[in-house]
């Protein structure tokens, strides 16, 4: 090249297009913050394909749908399996106001109508993932697998489109609404009243649960309390076929997993491919049975539910009693749409990601197997180091490929970037705070501020804490530290323990009934933990970036959940 350009020596490899190049991406972006709620640990390049592509695809559909005032949607890059997002922020005060009026008129409708149009949304999903399951993956033909792989593509790509119309509708009223309390009471959403207003709704995942819970107590009523407490989660099924009650039980939750429109279509992990879904492996909502036989208790979440239910119907009367008789209409549409948060948050889990993943992990192990079988690869779960792009180049004659000396390298990558943390940022901008205040809270984005990246902490000196969060449900209280980095891990928490971990997802939640309290490496006021911190009453701090960092398991913690401050009391 000339002496006047800079020789450029980084290339595209696991995503094209999409790896995070950052001579060429952060001069464009300026700056790039890790999604630490979804992308820790680091993904695989085949997750990473996914999601970077289509779910950025699906926020800035949302944000052209809805005509969102100051963000356009947001970019994604991947870097050492770990996703970097920046954001469109519309600056021009004229295209804000003009954008801010078309908000209103598409926003309109889903208060409205929020359940009917996503009931709308839930069976066009439910659809799509009926038409993939049609094909019998194990027999189908080299062509048939090569046009799963698109099938596969365009159902995920419209799973994130429905996801986001959902998503950005009801977390839009959650920031109008703290917005509008902050200017009219100086009320955030970290304070228990606005947090009462917003919590006790039911969803499938809860019903799920439920489920799991029925079959804790019928396994009891049959005589079989003994099997689950006895064995070990992955000899269960070989020990529940050892009796006739055993074959009954075991036919009967097998039904259940095969015939509700989810049921066994539900993964263990809801950010990767690598582990299985419920049909699958059912040890896995075996093992959610004989948790709740060894603790022998009612189902929690139920009781809680009924005095959340109280509190919120409460709570929203005395917010609407300071309110102007005018006004009332309208603050409590708000109120009701940002309601709706809360419960879509959880619920979107289950038919969005966790059913097109798990038809994405059966659909890959198929075309994995074919490609083992042909000597393209050495293992049929090697095609998750591979991206949909180089399987559709192999698929139809698989035998005259060698892909070995990608899969090899890759996943010999996969496992060092386990090793060590991805950085929060990657900017020019002198500092994070820099960086968030130029980059990322312009662009006013419910979902990057309320669930990936989250507020930022603000540190008070003088409570001496080691560290702080934010207030994903108030209390307090002092326990032993458990850190759990995984779903694997969660065994060995006990009850009464503080769970400390980088975030949760919906497989976490029958956990949530024996803890004491929560420290969060990431998320925000509207991730997973803190609504499920909230919905259990469990006092959860979330954002502390450095708390499984810090803190090891054994040690006795004291967490005052309302100030956002972690003290270690046994250094």
């Amino acid at each position: 090249m000339g002496d006047e350009k800079q020789e450029r020596v980084a290339i595209w490899d696991q995503l094209p297009g999409y790896d995070l190049i950052e001579e060429v991406d952060v001069p464009a972006m300026h700056s790039w913050f890790l999604d630490g709620t979804h992308s820790v640990p680091p993904w695989t390049p085949m997750y990473g394909w996914y999601w970077i592509r289509f779910c950025s695809h699906g926020l800035k559909y949302a944000a052209a749908e809805f005509s969102i005032p100051t963000c356009k949607g947001w970019e994604m890059r991947y870097k050492d399996g770990g996703s970097y997002n920046a954001f469109h922020v519309v600056r021009d005060p004229d295209e804000i106001k003009a954008r801010s009026i078309e908000f209103q008129k598409r926003l309109r409708p889903w208060i409205e109508d929020f359940d009917g149009l996503w009931d709308k949304g839930k069976k066009e999903l439910l659809g799509m993932y009926d038409k993939l399951k049609a094909l019998d993956v194990d027999n189908a033909t080299n062509f048939q697998l090569y046009q799963h792989n698109y099938d596969l593509i365009a159902t995920y790509k419209r799973m994130w489109e429905i996801h986001f119309l959902g998503m950005y509708s009801s977390y839009m009223g959650w920031i109008l609404a703290e917005d509008l309390c902050k200017e009219r009471f100086g009320m955030s959403d970290q304070a228990p009243e606005f947090q009462d207003m917003m919590s006790g709704f039911d969803n499938k995942i809860y019903e799920m649960d439920k489920k799991m819970w029925e079959f804790a107590q019928k396994a009891n009523a049959m005589g079989l309390e003994a099997t689950f407490k006895d064995s070990a989660t992955d000899a269960l099924i070989s020990k529940l076929q050892e009796s006739e009650k055993g074959k009954e039980w075991f036919k009967g939750f097998m039904h259940y997993l095969e015939t509700d429109e989810v049921g066994g279509w539900r993964m263990r992990n809801m950010n990767e491919l690598t582990e299985p879904y419920w049909l699958e492996d059912p040890s896995t909502p075996l093992g959610v049975v004989k948790n709740y036989l060894l603790r022998g208790t009612s189902y929690d979440l139920e009781e809680k539910r009924m005095e959340l239910t109280k509190r919120r119907e409460a709570a929203i009367s005395a917010f609407l009693s300071r309110v102007e008789p005018e006004e009332k209409e309208f603050f409590e549409g708000l109120i009701g749409l940002a309601g709706k948060a809360s419960s879509y948050s959880e619920e979107h889990d289950l038919y969005c990601e966790l059913m097109s993943q798990a038809l994405l992990r059966r659909g890959y192990l198929a075309m994995g197997k074919r490609l083992v079988e042909s000597g393209t690869i050495d293992k049929s779960d090697d095609i998750f180091m591979l991206n949909p792009d180089e399987i559709d180049r192999v698929m139809m004659v698989p035998e005259a490929h060698d892909l070995r000396w990608i899969t090899e390298r890759r996943r010999a990558d996969w496992e060092e970037w386990k090793t060590r943390p991805n950085p929060p940022l990657i900017t020019d901008r002198a500092s994070f705070e820099e960086a968030a205040m130029q980059d990322l809270l312009p662009s006013g984005d419910p979902i990057a501020i309320k669930i990936v990246v989250g507020d930022l902490p603000q540190p008070k000196p003088e409570l001496g804490a080691d560290m702080f969060g934010i207030c994903g449900c108030s209390g307090e209280v002092e326990g032993t530290a458990r850190v759990v980095m995984t779903y694997t891990d969660l065994k060995q928490v006990q009850p009464g323990d503080i769970l400390v971990c980088p975030g949760t997802n919906p497989a976490w939640t029958p956990v949530f009934g024996i803890i004491a309290g929560v420290v969060a490496d990431r998320g925000g006021t509207l991730s997973h933990t803190a609504i499920i911190g909230r919905e259990y009453g469990v006092p959860t701090i979330i954002n502390t970036f450095e708390g499984t960092a810090k803190i090891k398991s054994g040690q006795r913690i004291r967490i005052d959940a309302g100030q956002g401050a972690v003290f270690i009391l046994d250094k």
